[in-house]
């Protein structure tokens, strides 16, 4: 089964959308500090992609790293 997460970045949080078994649903927010980030990446499964938009804040993201 393939699960697609989508993050709209924002200055302070970020939109969790997650796309399975060809239906979109809305999954939140998660606040963009790194306690946070940490804790959604621990969520995630191995075989998880994750999109994350290209914007100024996504560095906080690529700095906390999501690998598994």
């Amino acid at each position: 089964m393939r699960r697609v997460i989508g993050i709209d970045v924002h200055r302070t949080f970020g939109e969790v959308v997650v796309w399975e078994d060809g239906r979109l649903r809305h999954a939140g927010r998660i606040d963009m500090t790194r306690t946070a980030l940490e804790g959604f990446g621990k969520t995630l499964l191995a075989s998880d992609e994750v999109v994350v938009e290209a914007t100024a804040n996504s560095m906080a993201r690529a700095r906390v790293g999501w690998r598994r």
